[in-house]
């Protein structure tokens, strides 16, 4: 049995940060972190993470260290339900047959470890992520179990084939952010400092109110059962102790954990309310009895403290099996086997032979170790930890991971780390380290090729193939982080660098365009350059505002990231004046980055000025985080006082603001002008003010069906340009009348007409649906998104043209469109649709839409 690690991911564009796959014969692991993008990543180079159990999240819980989470355990889930079709599907042929029905495993969920604060981030989605079909179990760090005289020797978390050190590194105090508790009232985002003599009273409340966090996540989103039960009031006098429940008293949950009147004891604040969590089949819902929703439960907690890393090392093997020596013993062949399986035998003349006798010197297992250190205020802890003194623990260590943060791989403390400690391969992952290289080859190439098409529209994406710092000389024992470099531990060490993901041949790809296509294309660019036509584009549009204003696809996709296509997210841009994004899936900023590079992504940036929320499925909204996260940023290096405005319904208003405890993401300088109940907001009409300025008009919001809470939306820029914008529905003729007229309909077409029962099964688009739509709201201008993933590339675009298709464009990922360049980009079509047909489609692995 082999055991085998890779670098999965590694800081570039496309992923922020790195973590390390192990894999053996049983079992999957992920250590390090998982950020955004890192299933697409992974799911681009073959890697099968649908397999993993265990997550060991490094570094500080924060939307860095788990942006990609939700989305990596989404997709393990739905492999989990394919697989259960897959046995359903066979069992209904095979009882046909009269054959024996298969039985399938039930899968054994995932368990997350991590820092402080996992609980309660996992739960912060707990109003938009419900009744998972796999389990997760939460084991969340908060103290340092060396404290309690632990042997260093005794691993946190072992199984069959290996033994995790949990190694927790706290901030230096003198340098952390104090403390700080928000204000849990609708209407407040206040915040207010700790004083040092209430921080053991916060601790406290902070870890009961990890505990129900904990119980919200295992036990009503990942719990492996998709009916719904809400939390049941009762008082706290008529609980059993069989009962899972919990009470809110000052604001503060906590898990209640007795007195029981069944004990003969009566409880204190007996008559209180308590909530109880309902598990399974509990028959019909009683009428009398009070219910509440999880996202009710007021969770609280401060900015996190610990960083996680970790020592990994696989267990003892036996040696191998010596036969001669056996048979020298007189054990009989037949009792070879009892012999390696770890039993005594008896020979004929009655002498025991014990499987030490026969077995060589056992293979000691060898390890790795995760550290990760994001900032200089961890460095001095880390070190200061007593692992990396402990001679057997350390024994056998054959490589050590480092994720750091900026300008921390040439920290003079962790490089003497290093340097005393040559027996180890030392990775280095850092933005410094590790070259921005294209980590997703498949949209980069095609992005190639239809640049070769169409150079206006389609530009070459960003990358850097080099390191920003001196590398390490040749003999080193420090090498820089590459993705897909490996090493097997077990048996035997062997490093296999030849496995490091080879950079994208663009330029390949740029000249792989056949002839034909070609030809093509320069009679589609004759067209779009003709005098007469573009006389008759300019009398067509004269009435048209803003057409400098671009619209750039972001993510093209559905439900979940794919070879070619991102989730969603379309960014409409004047640029140096104003940017919206239309929705926000996850990687939308790893996107951003890698089209304009960080440069031109710092300008984008600066422009944004409203993120529009469609609706709270996750592959809407997942990079709403990291997108806030960076403009914040952004404005702090400007010295700039902005606002953003966050369109989107009040739950996902509830949403940030629970993660705005776990990290200062820039919550406090976000505006909401549409979480109240009205359809429609006007800034005018609303008689609001505002210091910044947002760019827009207006923002309409029209409820679509879809999911609860599914709104289209309209946005009507300075200029006077309007953009109306589906999000995910059926077709909506409410839709099509609040927003008549409109200059630019971007439109879901999840799926193609021959789809259309399937697109009401699952309350989408066709693609002929989504043009009707755009023909009943008369939109001058079409833009068709949201392509279900079994569409790769080519099949997308089999639709039949009519009169006035000039105006329909069909979305790829990275493809940046003027509004007044709308007719000459579709004079392409027919090129980019024959690229597409000599191309084939290939396989994706990814769960359809």
């Amino acid at each position: 049995m082999t055991t085998n690690i890779q670098l999965a991911i590694a800081p570039s564009a496309d992923t922020s940060s790195a973590c390390v796959y192990l894999r053996s014969d049983r079992c999957h692991y992920v250590f390090g972190r998982v950020p955004e993008g890192s299933q697409r990543t992974m799911g681009s180079r073959k890697v099968n993470f649908s397999g993993v159990t265990q997550i060991f999240l490094s570094g500080a819980t924060g939307w860095d260290q788990v942006g990609g989470l939700m989305g990596f355990m989404l997709t393990i889930a739905g492999a989990a339900n394919s697989s259960k079709e897959t046995y359903r599907i066979d069992n209904l042929v095979r009882q046909g047959q009269g054959k024996r029905l298969l039985e399938a495993a039930r899968h054994q969920g995932v368990d997350v470890h991590g820092g402080d604060n996992l609980s309660h981030l996992m739960a912060s989605q707990r109003s938009v992520l419900l009744r998972q079909s796999i389990n997760a179990r939460m084991h969340e760090q908060r103290t340092d179990s060396r404290e309690s005289n632990k042997p260093l020797t005794e691993p946190d978390w072992h199984d069959d084939v290996v033994r995790v050190w949990k190694v927790p590194v706290t901030r230096e105090r003198s340098s952390s952010p104090r403390k700080r508790r928000r204000t849990h009232g609708p209407e407040s985002d206040d915040e207010a400092d700790v004083t040092d003599a209430d921080m053991e009273k916060l601790e406290a409340e902070n870890a009961n109110s990890a505990e129900v966090a904990r119980y919200i996540v295992e036990k009503q989103i990942w719990n492996g059962d998709v009916r719904f039960n809400p939390l049941e009031a009762c008082r706290i006098r008529d609980l059993a102790p069989s009962d899972d429940a919990c009470v809110i008293e000052n604001g503060t949950p906590q898990l209640y954990k007795g007195p029981y009147t069944a004990d003969g004891v009566e409880p204190p604040r007996a008559g209180d309310k308590a909530w109880i969590w309902r598990h399974g089949n509990i028959g019909p819902r009683r009428s009398n009895v009070e219910t509440m929703s999880s996202d009710r439960i007021p969770l609280r907690t401060s900015y996190s403290q610990i960083s996680m890393s970790y020592i990994v090392k696989m267990r003892d093997r036996r040696g191998k099996f010596d036969p001669k020596a056996a048979k020298a013993l007189g054990v009989q062949v037949t009792d070879f086997k009892r012999l390696t399986a770890g039993q005594t035998v008896t020979t004929a003349d009655g002498k025991e032979v014990t499987p030490d006798m026969v077995m060589g010197e056992p293979i000691r297992g060898r390890g790795l170790i995760v550290a990760d250190i994001e900032s200089p205020d961890f460095v001095e802890s880390f070190m200061q930890r007593p692992e990396w003194e402990d001679q057997e623990l350390m024994s056998h260590i054959s490589v050590m991971y480092w994720l750091l943060g900026a300008d921390l791989s040439t920290h003079p403390r962790i490089r003497k780390f290093m340097d005393d400690r040559p027996q180890i391969r030392h990775v280095v992952c850092a933005p410094d380290t590790c070259p921005n290289m294209i980590c997703n080859p498949g949209p980069a190439e095609l992005q190639m090729r239809l640049r070769r098409l169409d150079p206006d529209r389609f530009a070459v994406l960003k990358y850097d193939n080099a390191v920003k710092t001196q590398a390490p000389p040749p003999k080193s024992n420090i090498e820089f982080g590459r993705i897909g470099r490996s090493a097997q531990l077990m048996p035997k060490l062997l490093f296999e660098d030849d496995k490091a993901a080879p950079f994208a041949d663009l330029m390949g790809a740029y000249n792989s365009v056949a002839d034909d296509v070609l030809a093509l294309a320069e009679e589609c660019r004759a067209q779009a350059t003709d005098p007469d036509f573009l006389a008759k584009v300019e009398k067509e549009e004269k009435d048209i505002p803003g057409r400098d204003t671009e619209i750039t696809c972001l993510g093209t996709g559905s439900s979940v990231p794919s070879k070619y296509r991102n989730v969603s997210g379309t960014l409409v841009r004047v640029p140096g004046k104003a940017a919206f994004l239309l929705d926000c899936g996850e990687g939308t900023l790893g996107q951003i980055n890698r089209l304009w590079g960080y440069d031109g992504a710092t300008e984008v940036l600066r422009d944004l000025r409203c993120i529009l929320i469609s609706h709270l499925h996750a592959d809407h909204h997942l990079g709403t985080t990291s997108a806030i996260k960076a403009w914040y940023e952004q404005t702090l290096r400007d010295g700039s006082n902005a606002k953003l405005a966050i369109s989107c319904v009040p739950k996902f208003r509830s949403i940030l603001q629970d993660y705005a405890q776990v990290e200062d993401f820039g919550f406090h300088r976000l505006v909401f002008p549409n979480c109240e109940d009205e359809a429609s907001f006007t800034y005018a009409q609303a008689g609001l003010h505002f210091s910044h300025d947002h760019g827009l008009k207006a923002i309409r919001r029209v409820p679509v069906p879809h999911c609860p809470r599914s709104e289209a939306v309209e946005i009507e820029l300075a200029s006077g340009l309007r953009v109306a914008y589906s999000g995910d529905c059926r077709p909506s003729q409410a839709f099509a009348k609040a927003c008549r007229g409109t200059h630019l309909l971007i439109h879901e077409s999840t799926f193609g007409d021959d789809k259309a029962d399937h697109a009401k099964q699952k309350m989408h688009s066709t693609m002929g649906e989504a043009l009707q739509v755009a023909k009943d709201m008369q939109a001058r201008r079409t833009l068709l998104t949201h392509f279900s993933q079994r569409y790769v590339k080519r099949e997308a675009l089999k639709w039949e043209g009519e009169a006035g298709t000039a105006s329909v464009l069909l979305g790829f990922d990275y493809m940046t469109v003027k509004l007044g360049d709308w007719q000459k980009a579709a004079c392409y079509m027919p090129a980019l649709e024959k690229l597409f047909q000599e191309d084939g489609d290939e396989p994706d692995d990814s769960t359809e839409s």
